[in-house]
């Protein structure tokens, strides 16, 4: 127990001796021996004390039970202290500090999950992966003597980048001709209503005085940006600038090359489409990113799948026979020898290529010809889309509009059936055609089961994980739909231009001074409104001006964009939809070519 306040004790310092010595007195009476201390001895001993008081001090703050903790508790961090003059010279004192305040929080868990159902593998019936999560909302506070400043903030559920901010910021004296910097997140306001400063800058930022002159300078990456947006009648109007190599790229889709060779002879005469094919049915099957077990299947996708025209197949060379239709044939599986459907039968292709493992081998002859990556592709576990949830088909035009892009390794392959003409045609194998997901071998006698063998769909590529602007498949992908970065977009004060930029935008081209543009045939065999390229505003140029507001043909246009959902535009998704499919390449060579080389 402590001693009674009546009690004195006491450190006293002897000059002569050079040493500490402690008392314990009541009034002028000694009641214990004296101990003699060295200086060094000394020293230890408050050092020490200091620790145990430091210490205790802090358990009792982080406890909170005790009167007056409160405070304690917002600054658990010591002081940290600086013996060099230099140091307080820069900073304007020699003390460091750091206040710290937030929290984390982490949830670590197990799912499992398992299904009995003869559809899937053994192994895809159960599924164990681990759940984790973390959140972290933490916020900085240094001081480093008086004109350094460090300042942070990081919170995982943020909406946005930008606010997880981190801030150097050093002030000197208010004479020096350095005023202020700053690293990290700053800004430049401006008292200006004509010119506005700008915002979320990340760099660094400094503030100059030379007399009565002030000087700010920012050198810095914008992270964000000013957009305007003006509300009417419960819609919102906004502006949007694309280039032409903006294009929404690995998400629309070909479904074989004959709708591509075919498209712009098909909307030649939008809104009527010219064709007759019709596609009834499809499956998409994608790369498995999510570890989904249901509708799942081992495929294998072929690029010349359903393929006949020469300069659309890959394998090389061409074996003799292999392709069994004539030119300009449809889609179809009966095309070309790599036949899944007469698998032993007349295909090159064996039964080996059922098999993820011996896919190479299921090629036959051709397997030494044959790379995985630019001939084939294999997914294990393929996760099949659902239509309407994850993508959209156009049944005419005949290709396909996810709803999320692809990555660049991620493989995209199909099954679809159309009809023309009332004849039924297929590229690929549908999950439910026939060939099981499993085979399973039991023994006769004890009825054991003694092999399990997962079976894969031969499917058409769309996209291979190895991008090569060289393969036919390359073509498959459609550079002709631009994302507006809107939804749900309304024919109504709908207005889109073309500009080609020179010196000035402008929504007309001219020919180099010498030469002459050949006369533009507005994409009609009728030679009574062909009209000068110079003359032609490049709305009308590229196809998408033929038509007035009511969607009713007009000579020359109306001048304005032809809005036609499905075919120009897709309002839900806000995608402007070219009817070439190289608009500003092959289309627009062809046009301005006045010697058809």
């Amino acid at each position: 127990m402590p001693n009674p306040n009546s009690i004195l004790t006491k450190y006293t310092y002897d000059p002569l001796s050079d040493r500490y010595i402690y008392t314990e007195t009541v009034g002028n009476f000694n009641i214990n021996y004296p101990i003699i201390l060295t200086p060094k001895e000394y020293e230890r001993l408050v050092a020490q004390e200091n620790i145990r008081a430091y210490y205790k001090q802090k358990i009792d703050a982080l406890d909170g039970k005790k009167a007056g903790t409160e405070d304690e508790q917002k600054n658990l961090l010591p002081e940290f202290y600086v013996n060099s003059g230099f140091f307080e010279t820069i900073f304007g004192g020699n003390t460091i500090e750091v206040i710290p305040q937030g929290s984390v929080e982490m949830d670590l868990g197990i799912l499992f999950s398992k299904q009995d159902n003869p559809a899937f593998s053994p192994r895809n019936r159960s599924n164990f992966t681990f759940d984790f999560d973390q959140r972290i909302s933490l916020s900085l506070l240094g001081k480093v003597g008086t004109r350094l400043q460090v300042t942070a903030n990081y919170d995982t559920q943020s909406t946005f980048d930008f606010q997880n901010l981190i801030k150097l910021e050093y002030t000197p004296n208010e004479d020096d001709i350095i005023q202020k910097i700053e690293v990290g997140n700053v800004s430049m306001p401006l008292n200006s209503s004509l010119i506005t400063g700008a915002q979320s800058l990340f760099g660094v930022k400094a503030q100059f005085q030379f007399g009565k002159t002030t000087v700010t300078g920012v050198f810095s990456e914008q992270k964000s940006e000013t957009r305007t947006v003006v509300a009417e009648g419960g819609g919102t109007l906004e502006e949007f600038e694309l280039f032409i190599r903006d294009y929404d790229e690995n998400r629309h889709f070909f479904l074989a090359q004959y709708f591509r060779d075919n498209y712009d002879d098909v909307l030649e005469s939008y809104p009527f489409i010219n064709t007759n094919v019709q596609i009834t049915r499809i499956e998409v099957w994608v790369t498995n990113r999510t570890n989904r077990t249901d509708n799942v299947r081992n495929v294998i996708a072929l690029q010349d799948l359903g393929e006949s025209e020469a300069d659309n197949l890959v394998v090389n060379p061409i074996p003799g026979g292999f392709v069994n239709v004539g030119p300009n044939a449809f889609p179809d599986n009966k095309n070309n020898d790599f036949d899944p459907t007469r698998i032993g039968s007349g295909s090159i292709l064996t039964s080996a290529i059922r098999d993820i493992a011996t896919a190479q081998q299921g090629f036959g002859s051709l397997s030494g010809q044959v790379n995985e990556g630019t001939d084939y592709a294999k997914l294990e576990n393929a996760r099949k889309l659902v239509e309407g949830q994850e993508y959209t088909l156009n049944t005419q035009l005949g290709y396909i509009s996810l709803n999320q892009r692809l990555n660049n390794d991620e493989v995209l392959a199909v099954a679809f059936q159309y009809t023309v003409g009332g004849r039924v045609y297929q590229v690929g194998e549908f999950a439910n055609d026939g060939v099981d997901a499993t085979d399973v071998t039991t023994d006769p006698n004890s009825g054991q089961v003694t092999a399990v063998n997962n079976n894969s769909l031969v499917l058409k590529m769309l996209k291979s994980s190895v991008t090569s602007v060289t393969q036919p498949v390359w073509d498959l992908m459609m550079k002709n739909v631009y994302d507006t970065g809107a939804y749900q977009l309304s024919q109504e004060d709908f207005k889109l231009n073309i500009f080609y930029t020179e010196a000035s935008p402008v929504n007309y081209i001219k020919p180099v001074d010498g030469t002459t543009f050949p006369i533009f045939d507005n994409n009609t065999s009728n030679t009574a409104d062909d009209t000068e390229i110079i003359e032609t505003p490049l709305i009308r140029l590229f196809h998408l001006d033929r038509l007035n507001y009511n969607n009713d043909p007009q000579t020359g246009g109306d001048g304005f964009f032809d809005f036609v959902p499905g075919i120009t535009v897709i309002p839900q998704n806000g995608k402007i939809i070219f009817t070439k499919v190289e608009p500003f390449g092959k289309y627009l060579f062809d046009i301005l070519d006045d010697d058809n080389n």
